[in-house]
């Protein structure tokens, strides 16, 4: 897949912005800080699942004073073509999607994973030094593109959650009341535990082996997988949120479940978040995200787009060399940073200034 023409409307801190690619492989956006690199960036991200990488707040998307953000991309897909996809986005926090000829997008289940984007971002120091939510977060939307099944699965449990966390909070209901819900939740959950611990085998594998050809030394590196519970049938999972009711009751939510999944990194043995250096933190970051990418293409027969926002600045050149090398030469990259590169004869270079781009 590669973007050729990004046409920005009120978006951000971008009044009006269109820019060609002209067929690039390699695009850089240069300029001082806070002056809209990332925010180009942010509208490409949205093409793996209508969500930015940077807030969950689509309100937040839309300039200042302005009711409605747009973002039309134009690119070549391996098997749609030349199409384009219109996206917007209102201050009231509505979104809407078009593909192809204006043809509206009526389910999220429908876009996801159709246009993957992997995001290589600072931000990303969080998967290991923030809350379980941002790992989960990461993993539900990856295999949300990549495993068949696994969204509407989710969707479905986290509707029943809700429902019964109502129960909870209503008061004291009879039991008969939390049987549908749970039945849901049972059933569901059971998928989502299968799939998970099936597919973070794959993302473990792949992460160990991009982590050591970044950092070209042995580290040990691994990714742990956590679960809050280990119930494989519906039957055990009915069983288990029956005998919670009670505790439930008592803190009024759901304590156990897949929504209190978690996975860790670790570097001999130990947690990275603990013992790991800055360097090394970052270098295990984008191990996943190179992990994210590898299975994009093998499993959605895509190349994504890969999107980096100034992310190699902690690194050594040892592990900078090594992460180019795992990215390949066979994807688009958007990058951004304060410095130009070194070879810019490499790149199709756009200087940026409040908002504008300009190529170079």
């Amino acid at each position: 897949m590669r973007i050729s023409r990004i046409r920005v409307c009120d978006f951000r801190n971008i009044e009006f912005a269109e820019i060609d690619f002209e067929n690039a492989s390699r695009i850089f956006f240069g300029g001082k800080n806070g002056q809209g690199k990332t925010n180009l960036l942010e509208t490409v991200s949205l093409l793996t699942a209508l969500r930015s990488f940077r807030t969950r707040d689509a309100r937040l998307l839309v300039r200042h004073g302005k009711k409605m953000a747009q973002v039309r991309i134009e690119l070549e897909h391996e098997r749609e073509g030349e199409t384009a996809l219109t996206l917007a986005f209102s201050s009231a926090g509505t979104k809407t999607a078009e593909s192809g000829a204006g043809t509206p997008v009526k389910k999220l289940s429908e876009f996801v994973g159709r246009f993957p984007a992997v995001v290589f971002s600072t931000d990303d120091i969080a998967l290991l030094r923030g809350s379980p939510s941002v790992r989960r977060r990461w993993l539900d939307l990856m295999l949300a593109a990549i495993v068949p099944g696994y969204f509407p699965s989710l969707q479905k449990y986290h509707r029943a959650l809700d429902a019964r966390n109502r129960l909870l909070k209503s008061g004291v209901p009879a039991d008969a009341q939390f049987d549908a819900f749970e039945k849901i939740l049972a059933e569901s959950g059971a998928q989502i535990f299968d799939m998970r611990s099936r597919e973070l085998v794959n993302i473990a594998g792949l992460f160990s082996d991009f982590a050591k050809k970044i950092a070209q030394t042995e580290e040990a590196p691994e990714l742990v997988y956590f679960p809050s519970v280990r119930a494989e049938t519906p039957e055990e999972w009915r069983a288990l949120f029956a005998r919670s009711r009670a505790q439930d009751r008592l803190l009024r939510s759901t304590q156990k479940g897949l929504h209190r999944d978690d996975f860790d990194f670790r570097i001999f043995g130990k947690r990275a978040e603990d013992f790991a250096s800055e360097g090394q933190q970052r270098g295990l970051a984008l191990s996943l995200g190179l992990a994210q990418l590898s299975l994009f293409r093998e499993r959605l027969g895509i190349a994504p787009v890969v999107l980096a926002d100034d992310v190699l600045g902690e690194l050594d050149p040892v592990r900078k060399a090594g992460f180019w090398r795992a990215v390949g030469e066979d994807v688009q990259i958007i990058a951004t940073g304060t410095v130009f590169p070194e070879d810019e004869q490499a790149w199709k270079i756009f200087e940026t200034v409040a908002g504008k781009y300009f190529a170079r």
